[in-house]
């Protein structure tokens, strides 16, 4: 569908935090004449507490308000979110393309503009075979972090009313059987429709926690980890597989200059075609998260674009071992598991105790 036939739906999720940037996103949706529908999905209390300014919202701008009573707390306020995304996708259009994003956060007019003229379709790369259809088209994405498959922030995203249905997830299994921090439980929103095709991501997750990504996790724990963890095969294959699939299914190509403001200055990390990838994954390692600035660092990985170097080499070895998998979804199923899982475990304590070591000196 070409950009300039995009219709798309507006929900606007959860509490109102920030309702000076809710006015102005309220505006630059109203000026946009791609923007049908615009519904504010949030809880009873919430809508009472503001109903004077809601109101007026509805007057000028004719914001719909859907309410339900807050489910219990999980972790991140995570089934909130859900069930607040789940009512607001229940009164949009179910044919369009729907934004989810949040009261304090505006997204510059510019940026959503150019990401509605995007060519959405769906092109798994050549040489993988046994792609499953998962979405109808791409998601449109921004934060995607290049360490840990599917934590992805989730500040907004945009996509097919069908394949955003598939972002709702109030899978209990997430909070019995993984360590999902409050930070990383957006993993569980957008790794959920790959999660039966690609059953590897799931035994990861009983080791992603030890990738830090988390204010509680200090640079030289992070430096430490994602160093030995790049030394480790199954690691990069796993990460070779999350690249294709991210190469396929999503863009965070959002267009040049500023693209959203929010309370937080969230950097990203750009990666340039044919440099290398040590680099990109070793200097300046001690960020809270590494989030791919665009889509080149998926692209380039997936098909080969970078220099030589002992990180690039283990990844071309797992692009080759992926090319030559007549199913792409039984990726790495064949790996020994318990023995990764004790490596990553060992490799985190040795970090635990090196920064121990440091605080004792």
């Amino acid at each position: 569908m070409a950009g300039s036939d995009k219709k798309l739906s507006v929900v606007v999720t959860g509490q109102v935090r920030d309702p000076d940037v809710f006015v102005r996103s309220l505006e630059a949706f109203k000026d946009n004449p791609a923007v049908g529908r615009v519904v504010l999905a949030t809880w009873e209390d919430e809508a009472e507490a503001h109903a004077q300014f809601l109101n007026k919202m509805t007057y000028d701008y004719d914001l719909s308000v859907v309410t339900a009573t807050e489910p219990p707390q999980w972790s991140g306020n995570l089934l909130s979110q859900m069930v607040a995304l789940y009512m607001g996708l229940g009164s949009v259009d179910a044919d369009g393309y729907v934004l989810r994003t949040r009261t304090d956060v505006f997204i510059e007019p510019a940026r959503l503009d150019h990401a509605l003229s995007q060519d959405l379709s769906l092109s798994p790369p050549e040489g993988f075979a046994g792609f499953p259809n998962i979405l109808e088209e791409k998601i449109y994405a921004w934060g995607i972090e290049t360490t840990s498959p599917f934590y992805i922030h989730d500040l907004f995203f945009m996509g097919r009313h069908a394949d955003m249905t598939k972002l709702v997830n109030m899978d209990i299994r997430y909070d019995l059987l993984y360590h999902m921090t409050k930070e990383k439980v957006h993993i569980r929103r957008f790794l959920h429709p790959f999660l039966h095709h690609f059953p590897v991501f799931e035994k990861f997750l009983h080791a992603s926690h030890l990738l830090g990504l988390t204010d509680e996790f200090p640079g030289p724990y992070r430096r430490f980890v994602l160093g030995r963890l790049l030394e480790n095969q199954i690691y990069v294959k796993i990460l070779a597989l999350y690249y294709v699939i991210i190469a396929t299914c999503f863009t965070c190509d959002w267009g040049p200059g500023k693209i959203f403001q929010w309370r937080e200055d969230l950097p990203l990390k750009s990666f340039e075609p044919g440099s290398a990838l040590g680099d990109y994954f070793l200097q300046g390692a001690g960020e809270k998260a590494l989030m791919s600035d665009g889509n080149a660092l998926f692209e380039s990985v997936t098909a080969g674009d970078f220099a030589s170097c002992k990180v690039g080499e283990r990844f071309t070895q797992a692009m080759e071992y992926l090319r030559g998998l007549d199913d792409l979804g039984q990726a790495c199923m064949e790996e020994d598991f318990g023995a990764f899982l004790d490596a990553a475990l060992n490799i985190g304590e040795e970090a635990s105790a090196m920064l121990r070591a440091e605080a004792e000196k």
